[in-house]
């Protein structure tokens, strides 16, 4: 018995109850390379194997049933020092184990069947990587291919990628799945017609999905074979790639055809072949076919080896499949085609004994190799294409890109071609990307590095000394293992974008000092307007008090004083604010500089009332003409004249000008106080005054500031504390210098008028005001010269005017009910010719236009300057 267990091709394994090794065959002993002469039977207990999974040690234990497989290492055996072995590196095992129990039932042994199932589990794995593979390559067609089981309710059995992206369809459900009944009748009539008979059917679908898509379709349809039963093959091509369907229409239609094929049998005993069906077309003459000798002489010489390697295999091994591909010429033409011969050996029995037979089938795959060859080159070109393609893509792009394997090597870049502000020469192909930099060994703290360790993309950002700034990003690439295979980097000249945060970071810091001046000077413009006006409203108060008319004449008095400080205040805010927001109308017009500079002096003489200061001035020039804004020349030559009489006690001040490069340089110079080292930098500031308690409203030199800069030039100083100062501005502009004085035409000033300057007739004025005071103070102003009809709205003006005759209207243009712009634009609508002069506090250039658009004459800002309203009044009436 022990004979015939050791000649048993399996190994075969006894163990007492407790696990103790009793018996091990012959075979167990070569499978686990046990050394039979030394081997020590009694020190081997199954508990202690290292290899066996516990939950077959248990089944063992317990005296049950168990069937198993589970890899073996030797070199674990080895470690664990369990028993001697001469074998190295894994193999696969397959036992059975069963309890050996005595009449009683007790367990008595425990049997081990073990197999070496290696090669098994290899060719298994090999099978499935197979499949695996086959399933990809079917999914990575752009096409839908379907498999329907037509007798099973057209249930689908399988379904690539592209259909469950396209169509929405997997294996198992059936078109009514995804499209509504009545959409699927033609389609199934396509279906049964190929089902039933045979023939392939190439079409154009049109499908619509029950999620509301739908798609023109090439579709061909075909009967298939698997397993012996007959299944629907549908292919679908999505008709928008048409361009690139045209070319693997082609290549898929013949692929797809029926292959031609015939049947052949063969005896080993007698080496004789036969042809069945099919034979006819393929094999012109089967004789010279008839014995596996005459057929191998057909056989490519280069795949004769092959063939007779494979069949003395396959005619050896019963039931396993024979499955050989080779070339042939079968029909001695000197032709070699393409075949796939498959086969199985069977035995059965027979009155003379035992009858070995093979059978099988050959397939002409000519065209399949040929449209596999012609396939690969297609590919071929059009991976190269893509290739070119995405270079040149990559190429123009604005990032720079390099690939480099981990061991440091370029393997791809197109740094040089993407820009010239990246180069530096950095990465060649082919080279190490530190040898670029200089270096024998990778950088320190490399960033390529930190991104294989990190396992996600890393950035950095660099400055070279050129002023360029460069972004890096460095993306790791894994293989399918997991383990890193290189680093894509990116590279973006990020220079101008550099730039502009720091530029918004600028605008951001001046936005701030912008608002924190914007604060500053509402603070201080509260605090001068409230100076005059305390004492405007104190002295009002004392005024009323008072019977001396010594008191009342100088409560009078500081009350004008302080009147014209708040308006000269406000007409300076006012200016200052439409000069630098840019509303300003500069009114350039040609004069003679020299003959107006002569009026400036004289005007400025009657400001300087202490006699202990000498107005001084230079005029250069008998004539010299200049194209600029004089109104705004004489307001820069004024704030800079009014600013020296603040600070010069006694001495001098001179003012002049002078003509310059592209233009003219006034300036006044003084003898006076001079300015701090300490306040230098706050001049041409608002509200800043060398002295705080100086009259006037710190806002002269801001407005000399923006009045020259809105003309496009420019202001300056200079200052030594204790002796005096200079302040200048240039104004670019046009000059024309005559040595001799030319003979012009002057405009004469027309004097204000008074009650023997205007007519004796007495002319009516309409005055349209709705508050009182305001009306009060008009009329006072007029009334001993005019006869005077009030209006409280602009309805009201116009029924006055329609109903009775009004020489002039003075007009408000806020009022309620009807305000001023629009009872103008009606007035003008029946009276064309009377004049009329809008009065309104408001004093920006749009409503003066406004005013003018809408039909005024002519526009009077509040407070009324008693001199205009008479000059405005002469003109008009």
């Amino acid at each position: 018995m022990t004979t015939i267990v050791n000649t048993l091709p399996v190994g075969v394994e006894i163990y007492s109850p407790d696990g103790k090794m009793q018996f091990l065959n012959d075979t167990d002993f070569k499978i686990f390379g046990i050394p039979k002469e030394t081997f020590d039977i009694s020190g081997v207990n199954i508990n202690g194997n290292p290899n066996l999974p516990d939950k077959v040690k248990k089944v063992v234990m317990e005296g049950g049933d168990i069937r198993c497989s589970f890899p073996y290492s030797f070199n674990t055996v080895k470690d664990s020092s369990y028993y001697s072995t001469s074998q190295d590196g894994d193999i696969h095992i397959e036992c059975i184990g069963r309890p050996i129990t005595d009449a009683r039932g007790q367990l008595e042994n425990y049997l081990f069947i073990v197999q070496n199932v290696t090669e098994t589990v290899r060719a298994t794995r090999q099978l499935e990587e197979k499949k695996q593979l086959q399933d990809n390559i079917l999914n990575s067609i752009p096409a839908c291919i379907q498999i329907k089981d037509i007798e099973d309710n057209s249930r689908y059995v399988f379904c690539n990628d592209e259909s469950q992206r396209l169509f929405g369809i997997s294996v198992d459900k059936t078109i009514y799945d995804v499209m509504e009944a009545k959409r699927v009748s033609r389609i199934e009539k396509t279906d049964k017609e190929v089902f039933a008979t045979g023939n392939p059917y190439n079409g154009l679908e049109h499908i619509e999905l029950k999620d509301g898509r739908s798609y023109d379709a090439l579709v061909r349809k075909s009967v298939i074979f698997d397993s012996g039963k007959r299944m629907l093959l549908t292919v679908r091509w999505d008709q928008s790639l048409q361009n690139d369907l045209k070319r693997r229409t082609k290549m898929l239609d013949l692929s797809m055809e029926i292959m031609n094929a015939h049947t052949w049998f063969y005896e080993p005993d007698k080496d004789k072949f036969s042809f069945g069906e099919g034979s006819d077309n393929l094999i012109i003459n089967p004789v010279l076919h008839d014995s596996l000798k005459k057929f191998i002489s057909f056989v490519h010489p280069d795949d004769r080896k092959l063939f007779l390697d494979s069949f003395r295999h396959a005619i050896t091994h019963e039931n396993e499949k024979w499955n050989v591909e080779y070339r042939a010429d079968l029909n001695n033409n000197g032709t070699y085609n393409w075949w796939q011969t498959q086969g199985l050996v069977e035995t059965t029995q027979r009155d003379e004994g035992l009858y070995t037979f093979m059978f099988g089938m050959t397939i002409s795959i000519d065209k399949h190799k040929q449209n596999e060859l012609t396939m690969m080159r297609e590919n071929e070109k059009k991976l190269n294409g893509l290739i070119q393609q995405n270079e040149l893509i990559l190429n123009n792009t604005y990032s720079g890109l390099v690939y480099i394997t981990t061991d440091y090597i370029v393997q791809w870049e197109n740094v040089a071609n993407c820009s010239a502000s990246l180069t530096y020469e950095a990465y060649k192909k082919g080279s190490h990307c530190y040898e670029s930099y200089g270096f024998t060994s990778p950088c320190e703290d490399c960033v390529m590095q930190q991104a294989i360790l990190s396992r996600q993309t890393e950035q950095m950002q660099n400055t070279f000394e050129n002023g360029h700034t460069l972004e890096i990003f460095c993306t790791p690439v894994f293989k399918e293992d997991g383990t890193a295979d290189g680093i894509v980097i990116r590279m973006d000249d990020v220079t101008e974008r550099e730039n502009m945060i720091q530029e918004l970071k600028h605008a951001k810091t001046l936005a701030e000092q912008s608002d924190k001046l914007k604060s500053a000077f509402l603070a201080n413009m509260s605090h001068e307007i409230r100076t005059p006006l305390n004492a405007i409203i104190g002295f009002s108060d004392l005024l009323m008090e008072t019977t001396e008319p010594e008191e009342k004449a100088e409560y009078i008095k500081i009350i004008n004083i302080n009147n014209e400080l708040l308006l000269k205040l406000i007409s300076d805010i006012l200016d200052l604010s439409k000069i630098e927001s840019g509303t300003v109308e500069l009114k350039y017009d040609k004069f003679d500089i020299s003959t107006y500079f002569e009026d400036l002096v004289i005007s400025m003489k009657q400001r300087i009332t202490n006699s202990y200061v000498r107005l001084l001035s230079h005029n250069p020039y008998p004539d010299c003409k200049v194209n600029l804004d004089r109104n705004r020349v004489t307001q820069i030559i004024t704030n800079y004249v009014s600013n020296a009489i603040k600070y010069t006690p006694k001495g001098f001040i001179e003012m002049g000008y002078e003509v310059v490069e592209n233009g003219i340089r006034l300036y006044v110079r003084d003898s006076g106080i001079g300015i701090p080292d300490e306040k230098k930098n706050k001049l041409f500031q608002r509200f800043e005054k060398l002295d705080e308690f100086a009259q006037g409203t710190g806002l002269g030199l801001s407005i000399c500031k923006a009045i020259a800069e809105a003309m496009g030039g420019n202001v300056g100083f200079e200052s030594t504390f204790g002796q005096g100062s200079l302040f200048w501005a240039f104004l670019p502009c046009e000059t024309e210098i005559h040595q001799e004085k030319q003979l012009q035409t002057e405009k004469k000033t027309v004097p204000v008028p008074n009650k023997s300057s205007i007519s004796n007739e007495r002319k009516t004025i309409l005055i349209a005001e709705d508050i009182e005071s305001n009306y009060l103070l008009v009329s006072t102003i007029l009334k001993k010269d005019y006869d005077l009809i009030r209006a409280k709205n602009g309805q009201e003006a116009m029924d006055i005017i329609k109903s009775q005759p009004v020489d002039l209207l003075l007009i408000d243009m806020k009022m309620p009910i009807m305000n001023g712009l629009i009872a103008t634009e009606k007035i003008r609508q029946f009276n064309t010719k009377l004049p009329i002069i809008a009065l309104t506090a408001h004093a920006f250039d749009a409503d003066r236009q406004a005013a003018l658009t809408a039909g005024c004459n002519e526009y009077l800002m509040k407070p009324i300057d008693k001199t205009k309203l008479f000059d405005i009044l002469q003109e008009f009436l």
